[in-house]
């Protein structure tokens, strides 16, 4: 009997110690993951991020780009007009000693993508070159984003003759930034400061022997690229800046990215020059410098490069306007990150009756910006949306998130009518608003890079402050009638398909109801909250 009661004691005891390393693992294993995101997520503000400049303006020094594509019902042809990149090569040719070029996508990756479409990566790296060539003490400087070295070291070759030809290139230093992926980031971090030092298990995330996703020519990658990838986080501006040969500045910004499986895309830009140019680049310098620490982000003699780009612009920069001018003045602003969300909620919370809003977007999904949306609307603004449909990413088909169940929602509201672009491998890909009241001389309109999603438009310490989870950038301008009205002009040509082509189509043509609905709305929320996607 004496030894049936030890042995039960022993058993459990040896329960208990079992249950006590059990809880204490699962604690570790929770903690862990969670102390990893909250140190990933209150990285400091970078420099260059959260800009916001206001200048005065001449209607001469801006002109709107738009880049439209649409189906010609007889022939059965896309029919392609493009502003964008035309006058980006327009403004190389004619810059005189300096030239900066931000861009996410430039790579020459088709997709599934008819591979007759033009061949904007290497017409641009072509047009780089032969400027360095025809004017050897021009300096160029390129930002881009990691995507196009598919995260590791294979990058275009045009890349490498870039280099070669003396122009300087960084890839964004995406480290820097703040984790957008709440579900898949904390757990790898986690993994990686625990793991990643093993030697064999470094070993075998650099193998190269996965499928290109990217590429479907490309060479195998590896682990540690697709890891990469899906923290979803980027250098997404699009943006040129160059001096000319009298010595002003000018610039674009825009939506157009010049990759061959972009080539297609509907898009919206602005050109403008004078001042505003001076600030983006110092913006864009600021970027570069921080990206540049590490010497595994550069190509070519970049930071010398650099540094004679901050000895030209040691002049004065412009002075800047308050942030909300209260006068009737032309003016422009600058505009990055968390300061384009302030800027969207601003329009949209001071529109009301009278006021005409027309928007064209990609992506819609942030969720404070669709309350503004329906707020405006309630109090009594007409408002007319072109959506994507989201059913075409470089010749892949889509379920249609975010934007066909954020659609439905916002139909319910009295003032909201939506269409939707009617696309054929090609994808619409403005970021545009704008508002108009002639009664009240009200003429504002804004376009860029950004996409009105949680990811493109916010950091995490604040919601318009902090670090960010992508590098945006657009620009806005106020009291310019004669920007409003030619993208007006555009945008009911393409609502009404006035001229004979089919730019776009009844809301119920892509419209989603009853079941499909429900789950692509769950979906969508669950995404959008916890950055598991790449809008």
């Amino acid at each position: 009997m004496k030894n049936e009661r030890c042995s039960s004691s022993l058993w459990y005891k040896l329960i208990s110690v079992k249950l006590y390393v059990l809880c204490a693992s699962m604690v570790i294993c929770i903690m862990i993951p969670i102390t990893s995101y909250l140190l990933q997520s209150n990285k400091p503000e970078l420099p260059g991020t959260n800009t916001s400049c206001t200048i005065p303006v001449s209607f001469r020094n801006i002109q709107l780009l738009i880049d439209s594509t649409a189906l010609d019902p007889q022939s059965g042809k896309r029919i392609i007009c493009q502003e964008n990149f035309d006058k980006m090569l327009i403004m190389i040719k004619g810059a005189r000693r300096w030239i900066v070029v931000d861009f996410f996508l430039w790579n020459q990756w088709q997709g599934s993508i008819p591979s007759d479409n033009r061949k904007l990566s290497r017409e641009l790296a072509e047009a780089l070159i032969q400027k360095k060539q025809d004017c050897p003490k021009i300096n160029i400087l390129v930002l881009t984003d990691p995507i196009n070295r598919i995260y590791g070291n294979m990058e275009p070759e045009f890349f490498c003759r870039m280099k070669d030809a003396g122009i300087g290139i960084v890839f964004t230093d995406l480290s820097m930034m703040n984790d957008s992926n709440l579900i898949y980031s904390p757990l790898v971090n986690m993994l990686g400061c625990c793991f990643g030092k093993i030697p064999w298990i470094d070993k075998l995330i650099d193998k190269s022997f996965l499928p290109n996703i990217m590429d479907n020519t490309g060479k195998p990658i590896s682990l540690r690229q697709v890891g990469r990838l899906l923290f979803f986080k980027a250098n997404h501006r699009k943006v040129i800046i160059t001096d000319t040969v009298v010595g002003d500045w000018q610039m674009m910004v825009t939506s157009f990215n010049p990759a061959d499986g972009s080539s297609a895309n509907s898009n919206c830009g602005l050109f403008a020059s004078g001042d505003i140019a001076l600030t983006a680049l110092d913006t864009e310098l600021s970027c570069v410098e921080w990206s540049a620490i590490n010497p595994g982000n550069v190509l070519g003699d970049a930071k010398r490069l650099l540094s004679l780009f901050r000895e030209r612009q040691r002049i004065q920069l412009p002075e800047m306007l308050p942030p909300n001018p209260t006068f009737s003045n032309p003016t422009i602003e600058w505009l990055t990150e968390g300061a384009i969300l302030n800027r969207i909620l601003d329009m949209l919370k001071s529109a009301g009756p009278g006021d005409e809003v027309r928007m064209a977007i990609f992506y819609l999904s942030e969720r404070r910006v669709i309350q503004a949306i329906k707020s405006a609307a309630k109090k009594g603004a007409n408002i007319k949306i072109i959506m994507d449909a989201n059913r075409d990413a470089f010749g892949h088909i889509k379920i249609g998130i975010p934007n066909r169940p954020v659609a439905a929602e916002l139909c319910k509201v009295k003032n909201i009518t939506i269409r939707f672009a009617d696309t054929h491998g090609e994808q619409f890909h403005s970021k545009a608003i704008c508002i108009v009241n002639k009664n009240k001389q009200k003429y504002q309109f804004m376009c860029g890079s950004a996409n009105w999603t949680r990811r493109n438009l916010t950091g995490k310490q604040t919601p318009t402050r902090g670090c960010p989870y992508n590098l945006e950038a657009n620009l806005f301008v106020n009291n310019v009638p004669e920007i409003t009205s030619k993208f007006i002009e555009y945008f009911d040509r393409i609502w009404y398909n006035k001229d004979g082509l089919k730019h776009t189509a009844h809301y119920l043509e892509f419209g989603e109801k009853g079941w499909q609905l429900f789950w692509k709305t769950i979906v969508y929320r669950l995404q959008e909250a916890t950055g598991a996607c790449t809008f």
